[in-house]
C-alpha cells in the first residue's frame, strides 16, 4: 500500500500544485476547511493536528460533500415521508368516513301498568304488581314486597344502582346502567357513607310506559347511532342485519333522521331484544 509520501509524489508528477486550497464552504451543507498551508490541516480523533498533505485535504473536501449530501437526501426522504404519510391518512379519513360500521342492540320492553318501585323494610327496596311487555310478550307481575335490598355504601362518593327485570320477570341490582336483557324500572341513588339499616337514598322511576293499541305496536324511544366519522353529506345509505332478536319474524326497522354525524333506527315491529349490525356507505365513494 503505498505512503502518504508516494501519493505526494505521484501528485507532484501529475502536475497538481502543492499550495491547492480547499473550499471555504463546503456547498450548501454549511461544513467548512479553513486555508491552511499547502500541506492542509486535518485533525485525529484526539484532536492532534495530522500533517498528510494536499491529498487529504481532497479527501476531505468530498467526505464534506458527501456528508452535505446525505444530510440533503435525509431531508428530502423526510419531507417526501411526510407528504406521503399525509396523503395516505387523508384516503383512510376518506375511507373511514365512506364505510363505517357497527353494532346496536334495540330493545322492545314497555310497562303497561304498575311496576312502581319504592322503599321497603330496611334496606329494601318494593315493587308493585304490574303487567309488562318484554321478550316479545305480555306478562303479569304480582306485588313484590322487599324484593331486593340495596348494598350500603361506606366511600366517600354516591353510587347510583339500577333496579332490573329480567325476561323471565326477576329483579336485579347493578351499578351502573342496566344490561341487554333488563328492562329498568328505577335509578337507586345510594349517598356516601349510608351504611345504617335504613336505605337513606332516593328513588327515581325509569320506567319506559306505554299503551299497546289492538292493531299497532306503540312507537317507543329510537336508537341513536353516532358515526365515529362524518360522512361528506346526508346522502348515505345504512344497511340493516338482524343477528338475533326474540322472534325474528317480527322484526321491522326504520332508518330515520339522517345526518352527517348520525342516524336514527326505529324498532316498529314487536320483536325483543334485538342485536343489529348496520353498515352506512356513501354513494360516491370510489
Amino acid at each position: 500500500m503505498p505512503t502518504v509520501e508516494d501519493i505526494l509524489e505521484f501528485l507532484a508528477s501529475q502536475g497538481l500544485a502543492d499550495d491547492w486550497q480547499p473550499a471555504e464552504t463546503i456547498e450548501s451543507g454549511g461544513g467548512t476547511i479553513p486555508k491552511t498551508s499547502s500541506k492542509g490541516l486535518v485533525r485525529s480523533a484526539t484532536n492532534d493536528i495530522l500533517e498528510v498533505g494536499p491529498f487529504a485535504r481532497i479527501m476531505a473536501q468530498y467526505a464534506m460533500r458527501d456528508r452535505a449530501a446525505m444530510r440533503a437526501a435525509a431531508v428530502l426522504g423526510s419531507a417526501a415521508l411526510s407528504l406521503a404519510k399525509g396523503a395516505w391518512d387523508g384516503l383512510q379519513n376518506l375511507r373511514y368516513r365512506a364505510i363505517q360500521t357497527g353494532r346496536v342492540y334495540i330493545p322492545r320492553k314497555y310497562v303497561v301498568s304498575g311496576l312502581q318501585v319504592s322503599a321497603g323494610t330496611g334496606r329494601s327496596l318494593s315493587i308493585a304488581a304490574g303487567v309488562a311487555v318484554q321478550g316479545g310478550m305480555r306478562r303479569g307481575y304480582p306485588a313484590r314486597p322487599n324484593a331486593i335490598a340495596v348494598p350500603t355504601n361506606p366511600g366517600s362518593a354516591p353510587k347510583t344502582y339500577t333496579l332490573y327485570l329480567t325476561n323471565d320477570g326477576a329483579p336485579y341490582l347493578v351499578e351502573g346502567q342496566a344490561p341487554e336483557g333488563g328492562m329498568p324500572l328505577a335509578q337507586v341513588s345510594v349517598p356516601a357513607g349510608d351504611t345504617g339499616p335504613t336505605f337513606a337514598g332516593t328513588i327515581a322511576d325509569a320506567r319506559v310506559v306505554a299503551s299497546p293499541s289492538t292493531w299497532f305496536p306503540p312507537v317507543l324511544p329510537a336508537y341513536t347511532v353516532s358515526l365515529t366519522y362524518p360522512m361528506p353529506d346526508t346522502n348515505y345509505n345504512v344497511y340493516l342485519h338482524v343477528e338475533s332478536a326474540s322472534d325474528p319474524g317480527r322484526v321491522a326497522l326504520v332508518v330515520v333522521n339522517k345526518t352527517r354525524n348520525a342516524f336514527t333506527v326505529e324498532n316498529r315491529g314487536a320483536a325483543d331484544d334485538l342485536v343489529v349490525w348496520w353498515m352506512a356507505v356513501h354513494q360516491n365513494w370510489r
